[in-house]
């Protein structure tokens, strides 16, 4: 697993008027690129890099941390009113393996005796993450059960049976337990959206970029560019995650980044007071999911599902049986009011039961493909009645 150094700075975290915040970040990032060019920005205020190079130039993880944390020492704060800037950027360093821990031990920091880095050993991490509470998953939901279940710390989670936690949890919960075991580097989906982002298909196209080679990294440092005017939410790309319905396998990230987190810097005793009030879906594309729609795709997802009916050749409604299957084959469909038109063709139905276990949230519908003779494409999903969903080329 690689070891990650993360920088946490609580004053710049939040991003107020007049940009102080993100001008005193940039002078954070200038001095951190000083000792490795791959700085990662998580979030504002928040950054990480890879310390396998650093490390070994420098002399070691702990002789990293001690310098960057002594360079931070002479670099401005937040400006006052008056435009002069504050001497010293309090920030918490910490280096762990995985991005996970490194954050953690990053907090931890801030909370020590002269906030010296928190270095975890290589092959350490289980042991560090153990002590801290399982509010720190940023799973709100997830870590509230578990409290009630008597499941209080990332230990005794990690000790839990991993087919036990799929199968009560699904594959979101399955990689909390993963991450909490230090068994991998980050959350599942820990990165929390941002408003107002730019959406990129491919940063590497040939025509803006003047050519082939080197394409990647002019993209990359153009779009770092725009992070930094602008904030590291600003640029984001599509990617493809688990689900098993087209809107839930399409999720927008920032540009450059994989994961990152939320919340107050608190040490671990103290976060378990802590309620963050966010969450993130989504899971991995290569785990199993049952009732997952084939290819290919819609070509439009709606976020506001249409609503439509479908009859049979007697001009009953077709639905779905607790068996899973069509109750009639299909062949009249009208979407939003508009005049009937013939099925030529249909596949499915594919039904999902989400949430099984729960009497409050469980989900259970339907998709079905649907072909006219028009020559539409609908992708539908039942649920109590017959919604389009989605539109193919």
């Amino acid at each position: 697993m690689q070891r990650q150094l993360v920088l946490w700075c609580p004053d710049l975290l939040e991003q107020q008027e007049h940009g102080r915040e993100a001008r005193a970040f940039n002078r954070v990032l200038a001095v951190v690129e000083g000792f490795s060019p791959r700085v990662e920005v998580l979030r504002p205020g928040v950054c990480a890099l890879a310390t396998r190079g650093p490390s070994r130039y420098f002399g070691g993880d702990e002789a990293l941390a001690q310098l960057i944390a002594q360079a931070l020492a002479g670099v401005g704060g937040v400006e006052d009113e008056g435009g002069s800037s504050a001497s010293g950027v309090l920030g918490g360093i910490g280096v762990a393996d995985g991005l996970f821990a490194a954050r953690l031990a990053a907090r931890s920091s801030l909370g020590g005796p002269g906030q010296v880095p928190v270095v975890v050993a290589p092959g350490g991490t289980p042991a560090f993450l153990s002590r801290w509470p399982v509010e720190v998953l940023d799973r709100p939901e997830l870590a509230d059960l578990l409290c009630r279940l008597g499941i209080r710390t990332l230990g005794d989670f990690a000790e839990l049976p991993a087919r036990h936690v799929l199968a009560r949890f699904g594959a979101d919960g399955a990689g909390c337990q993963r991450a909490a075991a230090g068994a991998t580097g980050a959350l599942p989906d820990m990165r929390l959206p941002r408003p107002a982002a730019i959406r990129i298909s491919d940063p590497r196209q040939v025509g803006f970029f003047g050519g082939a080679a080197g394409a990647e990294a002019r993209a990359s440092k153009a779009l770092v560019a725009v992070q930094r005017l602008l904030h590291p939410e600003a640029v984001v790309r599509g990617r493809l995650q688990g689900g098993r319905g087209p809107s839930e396998r399409a999720r927008l990230v920032p540009w450059g980044e994989q994961e990152a987190g939320s919340g107050e810097i608190v040490e671990p005793q103290a976060f378990a007071r802590k309620r963050p009030d966010t969450k993130s879906p989504g899971g991995s594309p290569d785990s199993p999911w049952p009732g997952q729609v084939p290819s290919p795709s819609p070509v439009i997802v709606l976020g506001k599902p249409l609503p439509a009916e479908l009859l049979d050749t007697a001009g009953r409604p077709v639905g779905v049986t607790g068996r899973g299957i069509a109750s009639a084959p299909p062949s009249r469909l009208s979407v939003a009011g508009q005049p009937w038109t013939e099925v030529a063709g249909w596949a499915g139905p594919w039904p999902t039961d989400e949430r099984w276990w729960s009497k409050r949230s469980r989900s259970r519908q339907a998709r079905m493909q649907v072909v006219t003779s028009a020559g539409s494409a609908y992708l539908l999903a039942c649920k109590r009645r017959w919604w389009v969903e989605g539109i193919y080329d």
